[in-house]
């Protein structure tokens, strides 16, 4: 009996030193993956605390306009730090969304690479290569990672939740001159090479089709209504493996201002 327990002993023994094996393995992939996230989220909250400014618009009664009115961002500056910066996405209730849009003409410079160059997994918020970086396209694409940390368009899962749409269904787009004020209208998940992936449209009975399909297939019927003539706006993030979550917008309203 006594060689037995022994037995035992060393079995338990190597039983808790392979567990603790495991443990440290299981620690040295998590914490670079960490640090990378803590990077990624510093980087991007610098920003929006040096170079956008909110007013105070939590109020009930606040102006129809507050979108435009109400906060300043500092493009020149902005450009500064890189010159491929184009606009400021920015959602109205879900704070963690505000973030960059960077244009490259391709669509695998921000991929895994932050504002300033620096390898991240988070990456950017960036536009499709094939879209003109003025936003006046009829369907323009902005891609952004799932993070589990919520960050960059991982909070966009969110749709997926009974009520979370009726919350949160306009965004803005912020360009030196110009704010763009978006209307969510369909949401879904979609394969890698679904046609939700065409740009190049004109303002025609074509895309008219391509816009009532985007409709037709949305998890939820939001009826908002959207022409052939409107600019529609489509989010893209990862979903389960080899599809993506999408989410629609369409251009409601528009405001030019002077850049100081």
């Amino acid at each position: 009996m006594r060689r037995q327990r022994n037995r035992l002993g060393v079995s338990g023994i190597l039983m808790l030193l392979a567990g603790i094996v495991m443990i440290v393995a299981a620690l040295a992939l998590l914490v670079p993956t960490l640090c990378d996230y803590k990077k990624s989220n510093d980087t991007y909250t610098e920003l929006e605390e040096e170079y956008v400014i909110v007013a105070d618009i939590q109020s009930e009664e606040q102006d129809d306009g507050w979108w435009y009115q109400d906060v300043d961002i500092d493009f020149e500056a902005l450009k500064q730090e890189n010159e491929d910066i184009i606009g400021w996405i920015r959602f109205d209730n879900i704070e963690i969304l505000s973030y960059p849009i960077l244009y490259s003409g391709d669509d695998e410079t921000y991929l895994r690479t932050d504002i300033y160059g620096n390898s991240t997994i988070a990456g950017c918020i960036f536009m499709e290569g094939l879209n003109s970086p003025d936003f006046e396209d009829s369907h323009t694409i902005l891609y952004g990672h799932n993070m589990k940390n919520l960050s960059m368009f991982g909070s966009l899962k969110n749709y997926k939740t009974d009520g979370f749409y009726e919350e949160n269904p306009y965004f803005t787009v912020y360009t030196e001159g110009i704010a763009y004020r978006y209307q969510i209208f369909a949401y879904r998940d979609v394969a890698e090479t679904d046609e939700v992936y065409t740009v190049g449209f004109g303002a025609n009975e074509q895309f008219l089709e391509f816009i009532n399909t985007l409709k037709r297939n949305s998890y939820i019927d939001t009826g908002v209504e959207v022409t052939e003539t409107d600019k529609v706006l489509t989010l893209s993030t990862c979903s389960t493996e080899g599809y993506r979550f999408v989410v629609h917008a369409v251009r409601v309203e528009e405001h030019t201002y002077s850049i100081q």
